[in-house]
């Protein structure tokens, strides 16, 4: 054989190193032409063998043509140069000269006869994948391809309109490719035909984009299948080019077949080389044999050979996710799992719940049917679990969880009890799974807690968020007042106190009495009667509209009942209540049933919207005609639990986010807002529940025993319009004119407010009996102080360690700043719970409490009762009867003065004198007879009969002696108290007591007929009183006398509010503000001269004994050994005052 001659131009910086490999393994002489400098650099450096090669440093066809024409047969034209215009041209000038031209082509459409491709066709490329994907039916998918390869793209999207396609260019950005293009899609098969590196990028891509899974598949083709980075990955591989990693692998192993080809003792001349290339070639295609590559744990295993006509699997094939099973063309599914079977462990099933769950179903059909406006690209499955319909069993939970536990899926509907919602969260704790659990009837207030339940989100409205909308609904439907009722139990209880916080805020008045809301929420016949009380608490308020909030519609039927014994009849009473808690069992006796239906009707229910707009409707409707049965009102909140968890996954495909990725899956349901079946639904920001609480509102007439329900209208709180009313509500007397709020008196008085008049002599009555107290304290009072407290105290200059008896001294002072203010003008439109907390400090119980049928007369009693004990402690220790009777009574009086003179004599004194004159005040009645009048502070207590007269005498009686005991044993408890450090001049607390009692007298009397002249009088009174306190410094200690002075100018500051608000009308949120600056720059100011001008004086060295506060350490007994150490005698050579002396 005589030797070729090659003559080879090379463009690669990197092919003619693996072709020197390769030409030593032949009987080749090879003239090289090359621009490439890394060829003249290894040249020139000898790293080249010179032997092997002559090279031509020079790259144009003329010089080609040249020595081409000069060299002897047998010769060939291996062109690898990447100019193809010079590949035409060679082609022309090699058929002339009779030299075979071999190219790396699949197109030799313009080629001449002597010119020959190393690779295949395009058509036999074409014919081979045709083959491949009807092997595997695969008839849908994603198909990459770069510019070069833009023919397969063509002949792809051919085959099938279900074949999306995208080229990837060099700055193509893939990341976004995937995330915005791909994953929305919704394929499962990918094809690859792009250059080896954008190759790489893509699989990457895909793999992050959790694409890569089991049930899909790649494919990879060209320079793709370079880098196979993805097991269970297919390529379409020439043969011969299996192992091939880059192009210079491919274009080697390409030549290489050819020169094998030529490589025998028959050449002598071209015309040999090309009969042997016309015989292994066709068409000039020296390549036409596929073989099929799979990857499997990393390596390249070849699994089949095949052709444009015939294919052959020789070896199984694994594909993604290590599956056996051939990915299908079809929509990617989605999975979701609900748990909504019918067993419930321990109990009976229940069949409903499966009923309820096809609103669920609904949703998967209509997604995967096309008929809704989402996941159009993608399907999806729903996996049953029945681990606990409507109660739940922990372990049996666990245990029929965990047996499907790769079929949860993206995300989790939980079924609706909430007790088992919250078995189904703690479960999957347990299994540590991270799914989104979104709720569909489950209304338990706690399960609003994202901090309890970060995973778990609802749609239907909480009960603590419908009952806080029942406040804001009944002021819209024009009711101001209302009697509330409800359960003993969780719902009732929790319900209940939504329900009262909004209602303050809503200035909704709750008119019957605490004890008498509450009633078990389970009752039968015979055990109704036996809370007749409670209910009569209901009914004796006259309140018209009742709330009830029970579960148990047996018991709100019993309830219907019991009202009608109470005396309710038709058109009485108006019932609010959950729909939910409404049933009226039939087949009762005529007797039950007449009751029910003559005090039942008329009666509202209210409900979270279902069905909501035309969207809601045609669910209704399609629910009905599928399954022949009308709808349960659960199958709506089944659908938009699904219904939310697939727009969720929707809107991730559509951002380009991963769907597959639960914290972002769990972030996005908490994000969208989507209209479904009970209207708008997005979960408020920092809670489980939906915002949008739209509110149904029906009415519910019973007639046989049977309940129809027609509908009022919808109550939206975040809507542009608050309530929308679509039919009136027919009251009882078939009228829908709203009748009044009381049924008797808007009062709660048992008669009608028209009857009550200004009683003129009652008026009279406690203006002169309030005055007498008045001018009789303050004469007495003056007596005291001359005679025995006309003294000075000395200053506090030397710092002490602080006891229990100078803290008591500085907690007083606060004490009785609330005193006053409750004393002042009205302020509980400013201030509400201040208002309501300094009436209770001051005992102005009316205001707090309602004191009616009877209450008044008991705080009376025990107000007596303390003056009486107060009357018996002073007379025990000042006329020492301890020691002058061995009786054992004296010595317990004795000792309980030690401990309760301070709290009876000081901090009880406005209290006191408050309640007792509360006994005079008669100003009201029903007619113009003293008997006819009735206490203010309880309607149902008539004055001046029997049960008064005597109140009124005990009243006098207390008043007359309580009063100058507590003015002379004020300043005396201090002169005993050894460890009390800051002493109070005895004239302050004289004029304390004076200012006091003519607070309470003002409160009494001049604020129920002119308020605003009390107000007027009471700053009147306080200005004068602060003017003393600032001159006078009513403690031996500068700071104590400097606060007691702050805190009656912020008491001067709330009149001035409250009284401008009196006649103000204007924003409470506005009042508190001013209010609290006010305070506060007061209190700054008051601070900051404090901290200039006073000292402190007094210092905690050690923590105090707990016993002492116990013991009361400011008693008398600390001062001295023993009470029967020291006595009392009234002369007027004491050391301490005149008239006093200690032995």
């Amino acid at each position: 054989m005589r030797e070729i001659k090659v003559l080879l131009r090379l463009s690669s910086n990197s092919v003619f190193l693996l072709f020197m490999l390769l030409i030593s393994s032949y009987s080749l002489d090879v003239i090289i032409f090359t621009q490439t400098l890394s060829f003249k650099e290894a040249w020139e450096n000898n790293i080249l063998i010179p032997e092997l090669v002559t090279p031509r440093f020079t790259y144009n066809r003329q010089e080609t043509i040249y020595f081409l024409s000069s060299l002897e047969d047998p010769k060939i034209l291996i062109d690898l140069a990447d100019n193809i215009a010079d590949h035409y041209m060679l082609s022309r000038e090699c058929e002339e000269l009779k030299v075979p031209h071999i190219v790396i082509e699949d197109n030799l459409k313009y080629y001449k006869s002597w010119t020959y491709s190393a690779i295949s066709s395009r058509n036999s490329y074409e014919s081979s994948l045709y083959n491949i994907l009807n092997f595997f039916n695969w008839s849908e998918g994603f198909v990459f391809n770069s510019k070069k390869n833009s023919f397969l793209q063509e002949f792809i999207l051919n085959l099938s309109s279900n074949f999306t396609s995208a080229i990837i260019e060099e700055n193509s950005s893939i990341n976004k490719i995937i995330s915005y293009i791909v994953a929305p899609s919704g394929k499962s098969l990918f094809y690859l035909f792009t250059d080896s590196n954008d190759s790489v990028v893509l699989q990457e891509a895909l793999i992050s984009s959790k694409l890569i899974i089991s049930g899909n598949g790649i494919l990879l083709g060209k320079e793709s299948y370079y880098n196979i980075i993805i097991n269970g990955a297919l390529a379409i591989v020439e043969q011969g080019q299996e192992y091939s990693k880059s192009d210079e692998d491919f274009i080697i192993n390409a030549i290489d077949f050819v020169i094998s080809m030529l490589d025998g003792p028959s050449i002598a001349n071209s015309f040999d080389m090309k009969k042997v290339l016309d015989t292994s070639c066709t068409s000039h295609y020296c390549k036409a044999q596929f073989s099929l590559i799979n990857v499997q744990y990393g390596e390249r295993i070849i699994v089949g050979s095949f052709s444009s006509s015939n294919i052959y699997i020789t070896k199984p094939i694994i594909f993604l996710g290590n599956s056996s099973a051939v990915p299908v063309s079809a929509k990617k599914t989605l999975p979701i799992s609900i748990n909504a079977g019918s067993t419930n462990y321990g109990s009976a099933s229940d069949l409903n719940v499966p009923i309820y769950a096809r609103g669920a179903s609904l949703v998967i059909s209509m997604v995967n049917e096309g008929l809704l406006d989402i996941l159009e690209n993608f399907q999806l499955s729903l996996f049953f679990f029945d681990c606990g319909a409507t109660s739940y069993d922990s372990a049996y939970g666990l245990s029929c969880f965990s047996k499907g536990i790769d079929k949860f899926g993206l995300g989790h509907i939980a079924s609706f009890p909430s007790s088992v919602a919250i078995g189904t969260i703690q479960t999957f704790k347990l299994l540590n799974l991270t799914l989104p659990i979104v709720g569909s009837c489950n209304s338990a207030p706690g399960l609003n807690s994202t901090e309890l339940y970060p995973w778990y989100t609802r749609v239907q409205l909480s009960d603590s968020i419908l009952a806080s909308d029942m406040a804001p609904l009944i002021k819209s439907l024009g009711w101001s007042s209302v009697a509330v009722l409800y359960g003993n139990e969780t719902y009732g209880i929790s319900c209940y106190l939504w329900f009262k916080k909004y209602a303050e805020k809503n200035a909704l008045n709750i008119v019957n009495p605490e004890w008498s809301r509450v009633i078990p929420p389970e009752l039968t016949r015979e055990e109704s009667t036996n809370y007749i009380n409670s209910l009569k608490g209901v009914y004796d308020s006259n309140a018209r509209l009742i709330l009830i909030f029970l579960y148990s519609g047996t018991t709100f039927g019993y309830i219907l009942e019991r009202f009608y014994d109470l005396g309710a009849r038709k058109g009485d009473l108006v019932f609010l209540t959950t729909a939910g808690g409404i049933m009226v069992e039939i087949g009762f006796k005529d007797e039950y049933l007449y009751k029910r239906y003559e005090v039942g009707v008329p009666m509202m229910t209210f409900q979270g919207s279902i069905w909501v707009g035309t969207f809601g409707k045609k669910i209704y409707n399609n629910l009905k005609a599928k399954y022949k049965v009308t709808p349960s009102d659960y199958q709506c909140n089944f659908f938009d639990s699904t219904y939310l968890l697939s727009n969720a996954i929707s809107s991730m495909i559509n951002r380009g986010l991963d769907y597959t990725d639960p914290y972002k899956l769990n972030s996005t349901i908490r994000s969208i807002k989507m209209v479904g079946c009970l209207g708008t639904t997005s979960i408020a920001h920092g809670s489980n529940d939906n915002e949008f609480n739209t509110v149904t509102i029906d009415a519910n007439q019973i007639s046989n025993g049977t309940l129809s329900v027609y509908h009022i209208g919808l109550f939206n709180p975040l809507g542009s319009k608050l309530l929308t009313i679509d039919q009136p509500f027919i009251y009882g007397d078939n009228s829908i004119v709203q009748p009044s709020e009381f049924r008797n008196s808007a009062s709660d008085c048992p008669f009608p407010d028209s009857k009550i008049i200004t009683f003129s002599k009652g008026r009279i009555v406690i203006f002169c009996i309030g005055f007498a107290i008045a001018l009789i304290t303050a004469i007495i009072t003056y007596y005291i102080w001359k005679k025995w407290w006309d003294v000075k105290i000395e200053t506090l200059n030397q710092k002490q360690e602080i006891s229990v008896q100078d803290f008591v001294v500085g907690i007083s002072i606060g004490v009785e700043f609330l005193q006053i203010i409750a004393m002042g003008p009205d302020f509980k439109k400013i201030f509400s719970l201040l208002s309501s907390f300094a009436d209770a400090i001051s005992l102005n119980l009316a205001s707090v409490i309602k004191l009616e049928n009877g209450i008044f007369w008991a705080v009376c009693d025990l107000v007596l009762a303390c003056c009486l004990l107060w009357n018996s402690l002073c007379a025990t220790i000042l006329l020492r009867l301890n020691e002058r009777s061995n009786f054992v009574i004296f010595q317990y009086l004795d000792e309980l003065g030690d401990f309760l003179m301070p709290i009876l004599g000081n901090l009880c004194f406005i209290p006191f004198v408050s309640v007792l004159l509360d006994i005079f005040v008669c100003d009201e009645a029903i007619g113009n007879n003293f008997t006819e009048s009735f206490l203010a502070t309880d309607c149902y207590q008539f004055c001046w009969q029997r049960t008064h007269i005597i109140y009124v005498i005990l009243a006098i009686l207390a008043l007359l002696t309580y009063e100058p005991l507590a003015v002379f044993c004020r300043p005396l408890w201090q002169e005993f108290q050894i460890q009390l450090h800051v002493k109070t001049l005895p004239l302050f607390l004289m004029v304390k007591t004076v200012v006091q009692v003519s607070l309470v007298v003002m409160n009494k009397t001049i604020k129920r007929a002119q308020s605003t002249v009390h107000a007027v009088l009471f700053v009147a009174v306080l200005i004068c009183y602060v003017i003393f306190v600032h001159k006078y410094k009513p403690y031996n200690y500068q700071r104590y006398s400097w606060w007691e002075f702050i805190s009656l100018i912020a008491v001067i500051w709330l009149s001035i509010l409250a009284t401008i608000n009196a006649e103000i009308n204007g924003s409470s949120y506005g009042w508190i503000m001013t209010l609290l600056a006010g305070w506060l720059a007061i209190g700054a100011y008051g601070f900051l001269i404090m901290r200039k001008k006073y000292p402190s004086l007094l210092f905690k060295a050690k923590g105090h004994d707990t016993s002492a506060l116990f013991q009361f350490a400011f008693s008398f007994r600390k001062s001295t050994s023993k009470i029967s150490g020291k006595s009392l005698n009234l002369q007027s050579s004491s050391r301490i005052s005149p008239g006093i002396e200690i032995y």
